[in-house]
């Protein structure tokens, strides 16, 4: 069990502990005939994540309203001749039917259960007592999660995105070590279990966000998925080329270089540093020396053919890492610089007013002037602008 795992574990014990234990010594003075439904309500929403807990707050109160009003519809239309049984199984066919299309309302059936088992007379009042203590208990599970140890989802989906990473680079570096020497591996199992359980969960994580735009994110996931369907070409062209290729020192050492800086670029990025465009140089520079290796075979040749496959996953391999690069700069500096203008252009109309053209200080500030038209020290800003967009690209 990794460290993260066993983190996560004891914040979900503690969190339901304190959910469960909040909720019943309210119900205690509220109403402790729904202590039961209110407990299960708070302690079943708790989630990894602090968004993950208000979706499923959300999810379970949606359900229980389904249920209540099912039920109670099947309890108030049916003929009193048919009695208990019929209600109960007319609301469980209504509420199964609906979990089928709407896994996450499986819930529902709690409170259609709860209503269809009370007398009719008291259904009103049984559907009301049960859903305000679902409700309840739902809102003091999320209070829990959001004070006691909370996470972000957006947080857990950083993490793990820098776990895919870093399993991603050991993969790379597994293919492409295969490639060169006999013996070796080109997918070891628990390196591609790895990656799986990494990016399953960056996208979980990803999964639970809310009030935040996930689009960036979701790139960032799809442009490392497609620089992993690059290395599984190079898995298959390395099983297929490695005496090829072991026996040509000069197009080993080129696959030694790529495999140093293609790796480097991957775990800088895992560890929230820039990649110098040095590393992508000689990553480029390797390319077309490969290239011209290759140009002296036979192009009918079967070693013609399988260096020309791994030929291909690199080129891959180079144009989905610079996707992936863009993607996570942009997501990190581009909306840091971004950030930076605001402040700058608040600041500059703090001291500064509008006139004809030139700039005024304001009676009282201190401020730079500025000889442009319009709104003065506009033109100030347009360092920092390049500034941030040569960070982002």
């Amino acid at each position: 069990m990794s460290r993260t795992d066993a983190q996560d574990m004891l914040r979900r014990a503690v969190q339901s502990a304190l959910a469960g234990l909040a909720t019943y010594l309210l119900m205690r003075h509220l109403n402790p005939a729904e202590a039961f439904l209110a407990i299960l309500s708070a302690v079943l929403i708790i989630q990894p994540s602090v968004g993950g807990t208000m979706g499923a707050a959300w999810t379970r109160l949606q359900a229980t309203l389904t249920g209540s009003l099912i039920s109670l519809a099947c309890v108030m239309l049916l003929p009193d001749i048919l009695g208990t049984p019929a209600a109960l199984a007319l609301s469980l066919l209504v509420v199964g039917g609906i979990a089928g299309l709407r896994p996450d309302w499986t819930y529902g059936a709690v409170a259609a259960v709860a209503i269809a088992l009370s007398p009719e007379a008291e259904a009103p009042e049984t559907a009301g007592m049960r859903a305000l203590a679902i409700g309840l208990g739902a809102a003091i599970g999320v209070i829990v999660s959001l004070l006691i140890w909370p996470d972000r989802a957006e947080a857990r989906f950083d993490r793990h995105f820098r776990n895919a990473l870093r399993a991603t680079a050991t993969r790379l570096d597994d293919a492409l070590e295969a490639a060169t020497r006999k013996g070796r591996e080109a997918a070891p199992p628990d390196h591609v279990s790895a990656y799986h359980k990494a990016l399953q969960q960056a996208q979980e994580a990803l999964g639970a966000v809310k009030l935040v735009d996930c689009a960036q994110m979701q790139r960032r996931l799809d442009a490392l998925r497609r620089l992993y369907n690059s290395v599984i070409i190079l898995d298959r062209a390395a099983e297929a080329s490695v005496s090829s290729f072991a026996e040509n020192s000069r197009l080993r050492d080129e696959i030694i270089t790529l495999r140093r800086e293609t790796c480097g670029i991957l775990k800088a990025l895992a560890e929230g540093k820039e990649s110098t465009k040095q590393r992508r140089r000689q990553i480029d520079d390797a390319l077309r020396r490969l290239r011209a290796v290759l140009a002296d075979d036979d192009p009918g040749s079967e070693l013609h053919r399988n260096r020309n496959a791994l030929a291909f996953g690199l080129y891959e391999v180079r144009e989905t890492l610079s996707e992936l690069v863009g993607s996570v700069l942009n997501f990190v500096y581009l909306a840091r610089s971004m950030r930076f203008q605001i402040l700058k252009r608040r600041s500059a109309r703090r001291t500064l007013w509008r006139t004809g053209c030139g700039p005024q200080t304001i009676p009282g500030r201190f401020g730079r002037l500025s000889r442009s038209c319009g709104w003065p020290g506009r033109s100030a800003l347009s360092p920092l602008r390049l500034w941030g967009m040569t960070l982002g690209s």
